[in-house]
């Protein structure tokens, strides 16, 4: 584990201070929580639009070889 400074606003501070006293846990646990969690959220939305679009063509017949000939048509190689 690392170990950073962050500044935050004191209506910020007040309200992780609450919290702290409230659940028994360090605001230091409190913010490694909440980064974690919106992190995991971002993940699950990087996967869950990467399983919308996988195999969005795969009944399309693609092959690459012809493809670069086609565009390389002009060119003597």
């Amino acid at each position: 584990m690392r170990r950073t400074q962050i500044y935050i606003d004191e209506k910020f501070y007040r309200l992780l201070k609450k919290e702290s006293k409230t659940t028994g846990k360090t605001m230091s646990e409190l913010i490694r929580e909440s980064i974690k969690n919106r992190m995991n959220r971002r993940v699950e939305e990087i996967l869950r639009r990467t399983e919308a679009v996988y195999g969005i063509w795969k009944d399309r017949k693609f092959d690459v070889e012809e493809y670069i000939r086609e565009l390389r048509r002009d060119r003597n190689l």
